[in-house]
């Protein structure tokens, strides 16, 4: 049975991540190997020219730790987009400070620099900018916000490993960037995250709280280790008489694979792992992916190219000569949504619609992040309106053109902007 084509069922897992997951399982011993983090950070290093790396257990410890090194707590506001996870407004909750949401501009993905200069107030301490897909948000424009305001500068890189912008790796432009491992994002080992800066005393600050915590207890590792040995038997059944739906549902009800976001965080609670640091195995899993990198960001590429090439429908928000895109996901906007994901279900095509609401999930409490409806409008309108479509490695050139040519024949003058 093949691999079918699906944007979200741990996209990034190869066969060779599977065996070594299952390696792992059974060689308990090497959870225990810490010079595996040192390893995976001088890779990962390397590729932020004088940085530092500091390993988190997920993106939103990342955020977290950071705000608290930077001494942001109660009565601070930090500013970040609509169109984003909860991922992301939750580590300023826990702070004590307040987020506040920025529009993104029209017809993009990233927030409107101009509607940052309208949210400031005496109390912003900071900007989280995201770049959303691996697409670049305005950098010199909240850059230079940012030094009018004396403001600290995040870049938000969980999408955009592997992106650069004129040259430079995103997340070398703020004062500070954060990586996510997550099992969607560029390389994945389930969860993870990494602070990267080029403030050495920063890094041994971030590193000092990472000291504070504790590793994760060996239930929690096992399950994500199962992670990617459990979707090799998923993906393939998936649409063979269901079955594979029939045993992610089982495997999901039995607990022996996580949730992205827990139902706690969709409250605005910590979830369990944020008190934990970043597991060697997990880190094993990492260090696997990032001696794939290269290719997987060069196939990305690749994909991304015949999209903007061959798709007889405008891409707004997508595309610069300035800018290498290996998007980690390929944006549409469709009048139609809803119907086009659901036809291309009955394909056999699982695509994406990251972000189906202005925060994600969109069953999350939106009060206790502090997002009012209404006010963010153009956030509002791409979520409903958004697709993606995969550029994971595993993608071959056929399904490749059977998504093309899906949504090509799906347009015309009333479905599309």
């Amino acid at each position: 049975m093949s691999r079918p084509i699906a944007i979200s069922l741990s996209p990034n897992v190869s066969s060779d991540d599977v065996r070594l997951a299952w390696y792992l399982l059974l060689v308990q011993s090497t959870w225990k190997d810490h010079g595996v983090l040192q390893r995976a950070a001088e890779n990962i290093a390397g590729r932020f020219p004088n940085h530092f790396v500091t390993f988190t257990s997920s993106g939103r410890q990342a955020i977290f730790d950071l705000l608290r090194s930077y001494n942001i707590k109660k009565g601070d506001e930090v500013i970040l987009q609509a169109f984003t996870c909860i991922a992301v407004p939750e580590p300023v909750i826990w702070t004590g400070a307040t987020p506040v949401y920025a529009d993104v501009s029209p017809g993009s993905y990233a927030i409107n620099p101009e509607d940052i200069r309208k949210k400031i107030t005496p109390n912003t301490k900071a900007i989280i900018l995201q770049h959303t897909f691996g697409i670049p948000g305005p950098i010199e424009e909240v850059l230079a916000i940012a030094k009018e305001h004396n403001l600290v500068v995040i870049e938000d890189c969980a999408h955009a490993l592997g992106s650069t912008y004129k040259g430079k790796p995103l997340g070398t432009f703020g004062d500070a960037a954060i990586l996510s491992f997550g099992r969607d994002k560029c390389i994945s080992s389930v969860f993870g995250g990494a602070v990267i800066t080029k403030d050495k005393n920063k890094a041994h600050q971030l590193q000092a709280m990472q000291n504070t915590r504790r590793l994760p207890p060996s239930s929690w590792v096992l399950q994500q280790l199962l992670h990617p040995i459990l979707f090799s038997l998923v993906l393939p059944s998936y649409f063979v008489l269901g079955i594979g739906k029939v045993l992610l549902v089982a495997f999901q009800k039995l607990g022996l694979l996580s949730w992205a976001v827990s139902y706690e965080e969709r409250q605005g609670g910590k979830p369990v792992h944020i008190e934990y640091t970043y597991s060697p195995a997990l880190a094993m899993l990492l260090l696997e992916q990032l001696k794939k990198l290269d290719d997987i960001t060069e196939r990305r590429l690749t994909i991304s190219a015949r999209y903007l090439k061959e798709l007889r429908i405008p891409t707004p928000g997508v595309g610069n000569s300035d800018i290498v895109h290996p998007y980690l996901r390929f944006p549409l906007q469709m009048a139609n949504r809803d119907e086009l994901l659901m036809q291309a279900r009955e394909k056999h095509m699982l695509l994406g619609d990251w972000y189906d609401a202005a925060l994600v999930p969109s069953a999350s409490n939106f009060w206790a992040f502090r997002y009012i409806p209404g006010s963010c409008p153009n956030a509002e309108v791409v979520s409903k309106r958004i697709i993606n479509l995969p550029t994971y490695p595993a993608l071959t050139d056929t399904q490749v053109t059977n998504i093309i040519e899906y949504i090509n024949s799906y347009v015309d003058p009333g479905n599309h902007e």
